[in-house]
């Protein structure tokens, strides 16, 4: 994602039109999103206010909230150095031409557009004491200028305090500095381009009011031609890691635990025995039907919410929004679940590949709802309830369920639903922004959060219903006491809402699995 902070509405203007972004509509601070477009990743224009404080917070905001790894700041300057200086990087033909201009300083300069190398503490320097520099990334835009800029809290329009500024830099500003800084202890990178629209002398004034709109409408089309500098075509091919990331792969957690206790229900009334279990080469072929499906519907998820997404900061980093994978490659990721998930139907045998269909409609589907009902977290709750039912079929070869199994689905269905309402709370604000539905943008989110606790209940009803079902033992029990332990947990709302459905909810699949799976034994 590409991350802009600039200023003002005035300095932002011509750039958010130039890359056609649009408000967001309810952000805490003034901000625009633009999308990806051909080698270009998509991005955000934050608009801080004046400043050293308001550019600081600004900087914080980029990074805390939109996540962003690279802060490009854009802005107006004023020039500090003398004729002969501001010309030794001009080409020679812009040398002579700018010679013979009436105005030579102020043709000389205005309008000029320069990237930044680093960034020095004026008011240290205006102070007398040592000054700080911090570097910054000349990546991009290599056709411009290099210069060196000062920050300062006040502007600068005197003789005296521009004669001091500018023995240390070429340019001055009044946000830089305290940005850099804010970049450099977060670890984030910074790109800084500006546009001179003042000699920083006593016309100073009245020539940024001249000047800023022309100035801001070259800068905005200067990065706009070079942004493919910062996302070129590379970045939306898809690679290991970005596939990983982008499928969430790692999720298949919550899935294989199930789908080895559906299994192994599925052998039991196979066998008619309660120690049956299904083969090695059955259970990897659930395996793969599980992470190929998990996979596709994953990967359609982020194609159909790649727009909603790139509205809210919490995602606005994903792969598809912030353009470093092409919507082609993510097609792709899904078609190639949807073919592992089909060849492992297949290889299972035909009461598989027939029923392929029913776990997969929803998997594809599921993430729609929240376009249309206030209910979408149990469509992701039915999607996990027909993970352990597959896998019952696929061991068993019919699909005729027991009561076991039943209660199997009946907790899976309630820990998904449930969950899936914890981790929507954490989108609540943009959801309500952005028209998302989901019961925290109904309830609120203590409503939602009782419903999720009550779905939970229900589950571990179920969860103690099967532990009996299957014999009661206390290895089985214990497995139920270690997931009623992660249902608490995962309610506490002390607990970030992130970090109970991963990796708490997870422990409650793999317990709530265990139960079944551990039977009569102990």
């Amino acid at each position: 994602m590409i991350a802009f902070l600039v200023a003002t509405k005035m300095e932002a203007g011509p750039l958010a039109a130039r890359l056609g972004a649009c408000r967001v509509a309810g952000a805490a601070v003034p901000t625009w999103r633009f999308a990806p477009a051909g080698g270009r990743q998509g991005g955000v224009i934050v608009v801080c206010g004046m400043g050293k404080d308001a550019a600081g917070r600004g900087a914080e905001h980029l990074i805390d909230v939109w996540r962003a790894e690279m802060v490009v700041n854009l802005g107006i300057c004023g020039w500090l150095k003398g004729a002969e200086e501001g010309l030794k990087d001009a080409p020679e033909g812009l040398k002579e031409e700018r010679k013979r201009s009436g105005d030579v300083c102020k043709a000389m300069f205005v309008g000029d557009l320069v990237r930044i190398s680093s960034v020095i503490d004026g008011d240290a320097v205006l102070a007398g004491r040592s000054a700080a520099h911090v570097p910054c990334s000349l990546e991009a835009w290599p056709d411009l200028p290099e210069r060196r800029l000062v920050s300062v809290d006040e502007p600068v329009f005197e003789d005296d305090r521009r004669a001091k500024l500018a023995s240390h830099a070429d340019v001055v500003d009044m946000e830089g500095y305290c940005i850099a800084e804010v970049c450099r202890r977060r670890g984030a990178g910074l790109l800084m381009l500006k546009g001179v629209t003042d000699l920083a002398n006593h016309t100073g004034k009245q020539d940024i009011l001249r000047n800023i709109e022309e100035v801001s409408t070259r800068l905005a089309d200067a990065v706009a031609n070079g942004l493919a500098g910062l996302g070129d075509d590379r970045a939306a091919q898809p690679t290991v890691g970005k596939v990983m990331s982008f499928a969430k792969i790692e999720h298949s957690l919550f899935s294989l635990p199930l789908l080895l206790a559906g299994a192994k229900l599925g052998a039991e009334a196979r066998h008619g025995s309660s120690d049956a279990w299904p083969s090695l080469g059955v259970l990897g072929l659930i395996a793969l039907a599980g992470v190929g499906a998990r996979t596709m519907g994953m990967a359609m998820n982020r194609v159909f919410d790649r727009k909603l997404d790139a509205l809210n900061p919490r995602t606005a980093s994903r792969e598809l929004p912030s353009g470093r994978m092409s919507l082609a490659a993510g097609l792709a990721v899904a078609a190639a679940g949807l073919g592992l998930y089909l060849l492992a139907c297949w290889l299972l045998g035909p009461p598989c590949l027939a029923l392929a269909f029913v776990p997969a409609l929803p998997l594809v589907t599921y993430s729609l709802l929240k376009r249309f009902t206030n209910l979408c977290h149990f469509g992701i709750g039915l999607c996990l309830a027909l993970a352990p039912l597959g896998a019952y079929v696929a061991a068993s070869g019919t699909a005729s369920p027991t009561e076991s199994l039943l209660l199997l689905a009946l907790f899976t269905f309630c820990w998904m639903s449930g969950f899936d309402i914890v981790y929507s709370l954490q989108d609540l604000a943009s959801d309500r922004q952005t028209g998302v539905r989901s019961l925290p943008v109904s309830l609120g989110a203590v409503g939602a959060s009782i419903v999720a606790a009550g779905m939970h209940v229900v589950a571990l009803a179920a969860l103690a219903m099967l532990w009996l079902s299957t014999g009661g033992g206390w290895l089985g029990g214990a497995a139920f006491a270690v997931a009623a332990g992660a249902f608490v947990l995962g309610n506490m709302p002390s607990i970030p809402a992130a970090r109970r459905f991963f990796p708490i909810s997870a422990v409650a699949s793999f317990a709530g699995s265990a139960v079944p799976l551990l039977g009569g034994m102990g």
